[in-house]
């Protein structure tokens, strides 16, 4: 990040002098909607496993676990924070391994659904771009991960948990939970572009929805603090990929952060309050 900033960070600030707050509202309401699909989905799976999670409680966690990850390292206190702290079954006491289950099957559900996401925006760029032999390698890999999904589920195992995880990934309970994924997902890719168009610049949709969820999966890598510095280097990677300057890039990455923040903050009232409400 310090390389980045030494870099590029008078283009960066010059760039984010031009953003435009009056996108702030759309990215606060879309963030409102993302964190109560969010706390649903996590409802959805809890209760698919013999677990019972209130969903006002789900949604007061959630927002406290969004906040503790974007301020702490790893990026996973926070889901570390909620597994220990929500009622399971209406307990007071948790049932740490119920909610520990629970918490990694919805985050599980939010990544196969950015990979879906992914393999499909590629597939779409390539054929929108004519480099079918691109197209015909991709669909190849999609014929091999359904092939050794179908081989998972084959596989007999007598553990409560992985009889819990073909139970959740699968019939339509899987359907329920990965179409609720999916539009989280859209939520995800969505607020980055807003943040583009924030800036003024002029972007390709299509290579958003492809290389965004690279964005978003550098960001759940447990290495950083709310995925800053990762964020930032992700997107100057790919920066000639997504059709923009380096700087550019770069400070959509930032801006993205930053509202990452701010719609994260209700989890800080929620927090101080959590022994009072």
């Amino acid at each position: 990040m310090f390389y980045i900033l030494q870099t590029y960070g008078s283009e960066i600030v010059y760039i984010l002098g031009s953003v435009d707050l009056i996108f702030l509202p759309l990215v606060l309401a879309v963030s409102i909607f993302q964190y109560l699909l969010s706390a649903w989905r996590w409802c959805f799976i809890a209760s698919k496993t013999q677990s019972s999670i209130n969903y006002s409680d789900a949604i007061r966690y959630y927002y406290i676990a969004g906040f503790m990850n974007n301020i702490l390292p790893t990026g996973i206190l926070g889901d570390l924070y909620r597994t220990l702290n929500i009622k399971v079954n209406n307990k007071n006491s948790s049932n740490f391994i119920k909610s520990l289950q629970s918490v990694i099957f919805e985050r599980l559900s939010g990544q196969l659904a950015l990979v879906v996401t992914f393999i499909f925006s590629l597939q779409i760029f390539f054929i929108v771009n004519e480099k079918y032999m691109a197209s015909t390698y991709v669909l190849a890999v999609i014929i091999i991960f359904v092939i050794l999904t179908k081989l998972l589920f084959f596989y007999q195992k007598k553990n409560q948990y992985f009889i819990n995880f073909k139970y959740i990934f699968s019939g339509k309970r899987l359907y329920k939970h990965f179409l609720l994924s999916l539009i989280i997902v859209l939520t995800y890719i969505t607020t980055y572009i807003i943040c583009a168009y924030s800036l003024n610049l002029n972007i390709d949709l299509i290579s958003f929805f492809v290389f965004a969820p690279i964005i978003l999966f550098s960001m759940a890598l447990p290495v950083s603090i709310g995925g800053w510095g990762i964020r930032e280097t992700t997107a100057l990677v790919i920066s000639f990929l997504l059709g923009l300057s380096v700087s550019a890039s770069v400070t959509v990455a930032i801006v993205y952060g930053l509202c990452n923040l701010l719609c994260s903050l209700p989890g800080a009232y929620f927090f101080l309050k959590r022994n009072t409400i």
